[in-house]
């Protein structure tokens, strides 16, 4: 007796990933950047239902939210802040398909009813490794860095630019300038390093140029702490 062949074909498995692919629910985290942002109530809606943020702390990453990741945009909205028409203020976040870990990023912008701009970061470890420094330039002008002895060119265009850190433990020292002023230093520090963090540097314009050009605002991440 002939029995009908069990195996799948390749589209039958095709089609099979492609429904798995639409229901994984990847792992996201909210800052606030500023106090006043944190302070505000915020929701966000996936396909599957609407979450309100809550123990929201500035410059602090929240806890991950199960998010479903599919052609659907995150959907944030200020319930309490309305938009021209009277409806509570809403912006839209895409989120890739391939995405494995985000980290959104909510700063300030007057222009919007709520006075909220998101920027959707890969948060993963597998390419955001323990001991890097990920750099971030929000000041919309090209800037440059030196860490160390090491220098490299970070991009106007939200490109985030990695520096694997040294191995061990040690101080380094932190300039930021442009490369058509490099004798006009924006920023100067000497940084604690510590292999066991991974620190996003996110580089915005200052609040008040008179004082300094850019701020820097750091979110370490400790490998030894579970989230």
């Amino acid at each position: 007796m002939n029995f009908p062949s069990l195996r799948p074909t390749a589209a039958a498995i095709l089609v099979g990933l492609g429904a798995c692919a639409s229901l994984i629910a990847a792992p996201v985290r909210f800052v606030p950047m500023t106090r006043e942002i944190a302070a505000c109530k915020i929701t966000v809606k996936d396909s599957k239902g609407t979450t309100n943020l809550k123990n929201l702390s500035p410059q602090t990453p929240s806890g991950p939210y199960q998010l479903k990741v599919d052609e659907t945009p995150l959907e944030l909205t200020t319930p309490d802040i309305k938009d021209a028409d009277g409806k509570p203020a809403s912006l839209e976040i895409p989120l890739p398909a391939d995405q494995k870990s985000a980290l959104i990023l909510l700063l300030s912008d007057p222009q919007h009813p709520s006075g909220i701009r998101a920027i959707c970061l890969d948060d993963s470890t597998a390419g955001f490794t323990w001991g890097t420094l990920r750099f971030l330039n929000l000041t919309a002008a090209p800037l440059t860095l030196r860490l160390g002895e090491d220098r490299k060119p970070l991009p106007e265009d939200h490109t985030p630019v990695d520096f694997p850190a040294p191995a061990e433990a040690q101080n380094i020292g932190v300039q930021l300038y442009k490369e058509t002023a490099p004798a006009k230093i924006l920023y100067s520090a000497v940084w604690e390093h510590d292999p066991n963090f991974r620190k996003w540097v996110v580089i915005t314009p200052g609040v008040d140029p008179a004082i300094r050009a850019v701020d820097v605002q750091i979110l370490p991440e400790d490998k030894r702490i579970k989230k």
